[in-house]
């Protein structure tokens, strides 16, 4: 078979001049700690023995290479949800995903197909994914060297899933997902674990929020403006008086699982959470942000409202404040409720009252 051409054959950019990074590779943006010396040390010490400790308990609840994992999950699952909401440890957060998300047993059942749709396939996208490569995560040391490893992996996974799924294709908005993955696992896992979100492996599919119209992201707004409504009445009265609705600041919360913008360890959290309990802790995060920041978004007119509203203070994002609020937040009643008025509008029948998730097998 004939090898096509793609990023491989474009040359190689300079290294990037080394600059200081933080714990997970990104370029620190505040070199200067305010902390003494002394005090950041030990503060070091005590958070690297705490994380010591978790290892330790989350490698015998796994097993070597995820061998206990399924066991575990049926006899304990409560033990499994509430240590995943606490936050997976880094160094095992690329194993967990793949066994929480379904995608190890999909690369077990699909040996040679990744590497098959990289080297011998071709995509009518490979231009828009050359194209939009350097935009994604470009403060992250991985992915600044043009056409460097990172930008070649990223490439690669894809231009892979665009010709995997033809229907789908490429969206821009993809690249924050498979860049994401990238930083914690390999191509060919990298590969997999996005097709289980897109098609549903574990939890309903997300494939409809990168389809043409977007016809998933426009579900989730709605139902999204109709949870703000409920729980957060005069905010949600506010906003319409302001005539402001969700596609104006939450389109991307739902596009790349507040992988955008947001700062990579509250994300890393939502998405241990994502993986395991599925697309709710979307909604949940998004409803806690405005709870939080209730009493000020009240204040304001619409132009500084959209401003606060895609730029939310410090203290809002730290992920040991927000992501407890966001768990006490119940909507599983209103989720349905909206889903079904929401297809009701559009002339669809639900899929969850016929049942017919599409998965992959």
């Amino acid at each position: 078979m004939e090898r096509r051409r793609g990023i491989d054959d474009c040359e190689v950019g300079p290294v990037p001049p080394q600059r200081p990074l933080d714990r997970f590779g990104f370029i620190k943006q505040d070199v200067n700690s305010s902390a003494p010396e002394g005090l950041a040390k030990s503060r070091l010490v005590v958070e690297y023995e705490r994380e010591a400790r978790r290892v330790r308990k989350w490698r015998k609840m796994i097993g070597v290479g995820g061998s206990d994992w399924k066991h575990y999950v049926r006899r304990k699952p409560h033990v499994v949800k509430r240590r995943i909401r606490k936050g997976i440890p880094d160094c095992l957060r690329g194993l967990v995903w793949q066994l929480i998300s379904g995608s190890r047993d999909l690369l077990l059942m699909n040996p040679g197909v990744y590497e098959q749709l990289v080297i011998y396939e071709t995509s009518a996208s490979e231009l828009d994914i050359i194209r939009d490569i350097s935009r994604t995560f470009p403060s992250h040391v991985f992915f600044q060297q043009r056409h460097g490893p990172g930008q070649r992996s990223l490439y690669n996974v894809l231009k892979a899933y665009s010709v995997f799924d033809r229907e789908v294709g490429y969206v821009q908005g993809m690249g924050f997902l498979a860049g994401l993955l990238l930083l914690y696992m390999s191509e060919e896992d990298a590969f997999w674990l996005l097709v289980a979100l897109l098609k549903g492996a574990v939890h309903a599919p997300m494939e409809g929020l990168y389809q043409v119209g977007l016809p998933l992201v426009q579900q989730y707004l709605f139902q999204f403006d109709h949870l703000v409504r409920e729980q957060l009445p005069k905010l949600g009265e506010h906003f319409s008086q302001e005539m402001i609705n969700p596609s104006m600041y939450a389109s991307q919360w739902f596009i790349t699982v507040f992988s955008y913008s947001f700062p990579f360890p509250l994300a890393l959290r939502i998405w241990d959470v994502f993986l395991y309990e599925g697309v709710k802790i979307v909604f949940k995060v998004g409803l806690a942000l405005l709870k939080y920041c209730h009493d000020d978004l009240i204040k304001l007119s619409f132009e500084k409202l959209i401003h606060a509203l895609r730029n939310f203070p410090e203290d809002a994002l730290d992920p040991d404040m927000l992501l407890p609020m966001a768990y006490s937040i119940k909507v599983s009643r209103s989720f349905a409720e909206s889903k079904n008025e929401y297809d009701k509008q559009n002339g669809k029948q639900s899929t969850e009252s016929t049942g017919k998730h599409k998965h992959v097998n």
